[in-house]
């Protein structure tokens, strides 16, 4: 750098505050030379976006100074001022020329505040698909970088939050999830890292997204407590006797916030009632399941037809087939109402209106942002074995619907739906559901996923279909070795 020039960098630093930026942008562009030492052309370039910022300059003016910006490797850590500006731009509604700012910082210095920032900007103008990969790469730099985690919280809080609204996406989400640490994050993000946690297979992963509802539920004061405190209840809801006693002891935890004495005695009494369901057999779970509906008279409706269940079916008067009209509002009640009149209706031999209950149940769950309750999953577990087409018809496609990222694993695993849906003629369905087996570890999942994909595989070779055919084979292999090494060790 020459002396010179550092004489000229002053004189346009003393005109931008003496005058303003008109002047002091011409003075700052004639020092914006590729030769120039990197610190000094820095300096120099912030400068000169200072003044375009500050002056409303078209894209085209702001697009070339990011250009020179990007090139300026080395040069220093100067994402603070980048920070400020790409706001100030937001703020009057440049998103564009923020975007490509940010781009030019992303090339200078690809810091994960820098990636974290592009990402934002994508987000301002839209591009949610490439925000979503940039995120990931703010975070796993975040990772390698002393300093950023609150960068890695934040990029995958935004990941879970976006995948949240696609039941397709659930592994991806709880994968997210499960990675981010939520150590010192701020209250919304562990929110949404909770959520993700929700949704995994394992017990110890929703255990843990229960564990920050709880933690935020400490101040039910606030919306966001008393948003955590309901969100706990509904999970325990939405699994019912599926619930293990690790979460139901979370689910006590947050819900010990209840600031009402009674509400709390009340919520605390029905989750114990659904884990006496869930611990009892025969006779026993049928009074089990008769004191829950006196803890809560508006379920009864569906505790006539849990005893009919219980009791095999019952008559036709103990278990009416559920009207739209009667039925309870709440889109979680009235799943479970539907998958219990489903399965009475199936052990009663009316498979038409076990059809009719599935397929209502399908469309309450493809619309999303409620649980499913293990009857809903009883009932369509039964209606796979059924001899009338019509209701197995209408069982596999609520389990198309479930599987496509149902919260938690079904009442007894997905290995029994992995089986059955093989059976019942749909193979695909069969190697996701033991897919989910083989992620949730159950146990003799993989060699139970090696043995349907191997069907798979030979019935895709007779069709003709030999690429196809040679993959799920290789997989196939893959599974059953893996398998038979288990068994070996004794896991």
């Amino acid at each position: 750098m020459k002396f010179v020039d550092e004489i000229g960098l002053s004189a346009a630093q003393k005109l931008e505050t003496s005058v303003g930026p008109f002047v002091a942008l011409p003075a700052y562009r004639r020092l914006l030379v590729r030769t120039a030492e990197p610190s000094f052309a820095a300096r120099a370039a912030l400068g000169a976006l200072r003044c375009v910022v500050r002056l409303g300059s078209d894209e085209r003016d702001i697009g070339d100074i990011a250009a020179y910006w990007s090139t300026l490797s080395g040069s220093g850590p100067h994402f603070p001022a980048i920070l400020d500006l790409c706001r100030l731009l937001a703020r009057v509604g440049r998103k564009s020329a923020a975007l490509a700012l940010a781009q030019a910082e992303t090339e200078r210095a690809p810091t994960a505040r820098a990636l974290y920032l592009y990402g934002r900007c994508l987000e301002l103008m839209g591009e949610g698909d490439a925000a979503f990969v940039v995120f990931a790469n703010a975070a796993t730099r975040a990772d390698e970088e002393k300093g950023a985690a609150d960068v890695a919280i934040a990029a995958r809080a935004w990941r879970v939050q976006r995948l949240l609204g696609d039941r397709s996406t659930a592994a991806l989400a709880v994968a997210d999830a499960a990675s981010a640490d939520p150590t010192g994050a701020p209250p919304e993000h562990k929110l949404v890292i909770a959520l993700g946690r929700l949704r995994a297979p394992s017990r110890f992963v929703r255990a843990s997204g229960l564990s920050l509802l709880e933690e935020l539920g400490r101040d039910p004061t606030t919306s966001l407590g008393r948003h955590a405190i309901r969100l706990a209840a509904e999970h325990a809801d939405a699994l019912g006797d599926a619930l293990t006693p690790l979460e139901a002891d979370r689910v006590a935890a947050t819900l010990g916030h209840v600031p009402d004495d009674a509400a709390r005695e009340n919520a605390l009494a029905r989750l114990a009632a659904a884990q006496a369901i869930a611990a009892s057999r025969g006779e026993a779970q049928a009074e089990a399941v008769t004191r829950a509906g006196e803890l809560a008279p508006e379920i009864a409706g569906l505790v006539r037809r849990a005893r009919a269940a219980l009791t095999g079916g019952g008559q036709v008067d103990e278990a009416p087939r559920p009207s739209r009209s009667t039925e309870p509002a709440s889109p979680l009640l009235r799943l479970a109402s539907l998958g219990l009149s489903a399965f009475v209706a199936l052990g009663q031999g009316r498979p038409g209106d076990a059809a009719e209950a599935l397929d209502e149940a399908a469309e309450l769950v493809t619309k999303g942002g409620v649980g499913v309750p293990a009857p809903v999953w009883t009932a369509a577990r039964a209606a796979l074995d059924s001899a009338d087409p019509l209701a197995r018809a209408a069982g596999v496609k609520l389990c198309e619907v479930l599987l496509q990222g149902s919260a938690a694993a079904p009442p007894g695993g997905h290995s029994a739906f992995a089986v059955a849906l093989a059976r019942a003629g749909r193979p695909d369905l069969a190697v996701r559901s033991a897919r989910d087996a083989a992620a949730g570890k159950e146990l003799s999942a993989r060699a139970l996923l090696g043995a349907i994909l191997r069907e798979q595989g030979w019935a895709l070779a007779a069709r003709g279909q030999r690429e196809l055919a040679i993959a799920a084979l290789l997989e196939a292999k893959e599974h059953l070795a893996a398998a038979a090494k288990d068994g070996a060790r004794g896991r």
